[in-house]
């Protein structure tokens, strides 16, 4: 047994440094309550699990505040810099006049990446407004993590079509693999991921260099997403890399240094 399995299994944390590619702060949405889920809460867990970064976005995914939820994570990005990086999120059924002008407002602002969840806005994956914000992605060279991409094929399109974004896959499906083998800016995301053996498999089958874990907290715990990874029989060395040091190298790439 590893040394962070048998840490895990005892009820202490294990001593990995860990980068989540993956959350959500709580709280602002009228229609997606999180309770106990301030900011300043979720900074006091981050801190006693020993999560150094976040990329983060709100819960607002269906509806016209995106605006002001987008104002919330800027400015809690501003007050916690040290552990979050933002990502803004719209509704893809706007204009692209309407999602252009708030992509650019957000990123004025510090906005680092952008955050696509087409699925729960009833609009398609490989709708013509998800092509139009990678374009804008790729003029400023911002990394775009989507809830799905849709097919592998619509994916690796994009990537050929805009090859200045990092891409992030949201959610951990396995029919990514090929194309997320054959390119370098590719990065897969475990949040989700409870399968047995899916770990496993994904470690397996997959370039274990673009494997990151995520928690998508606060819409799920911290902890239930850490014990796939940390309990899954893969290699420590793997764990390690999929807990932190991958996402440290996508920091690195966009030149998001520690700050």
């Amino acid at each position: 047994m590893d040394k962070l399995k048998e840490k895990f299994l005892k009820g202490e944390m294990p001593k990995v440094s860990l980068y989540d590619i993956h959350a959500h702060l709580g709280g602002y949405n009228r229609d997606y309550p999180v309770f106990y889920g301030t900011t300043e809460e979720i900074i006091r867990e981050m801190e006693r699990i020993g999560i150094k970064k976040a990329f983060v976005f709100h819960l607002e995914v269906y509806g016209t505040e995106f605006s002001y939820n987008n104002d919330k994570i800027i400015a809690d990005c501003n007050k916690f810099s040290e552990y979050l990086i933002g990502f803004c999120l719209v509704n893809l059924n706007y204009s692209q006049k309407i999602i252009e002008k708030e992509i650019e407002r957000c990123r004025k602002l510090g906005s680092v990446g952008i955050k696509l969840i087409a699925q729960y806005q009833d609009y398609p994956d490989e709708g013509k407004n998800v092509e139009f914000v990678c374009e804008y992605a790729n003029h400023h060279k911002m990394p775009v993590l989507n809830h799905s991409w849709g097919s592998p094929k619509f994916l690796e399109r994009l990537v050929k079509k805009y090859p200045l974004i990092h891409y992030i896959c949201g959610h951990p499906v396995l029919a990514y693999t090929e194309v997320v083998n054959k390119y370098e800016n590719i990065w897969f995301c475990t949040a989700g991921v409870s399968g047995f053996g899916e770990v496993e498999k994904m470690v397996r089958t997959m370039r274990n260099d673009r494997i990151c874990w995520g928690s998508d907290f606060s819409d799920l715990d911290f902890g239930w997403t850490l014990g796939s990874i940390i309990l899954a029989e893969i290699g420590e060395k793997t764990k390690r890399r999929i807990l932190g040091e991958n996402m440290v190298q996508l920091l690195k790439k966009l030149s998001i240094g520690e700050r």
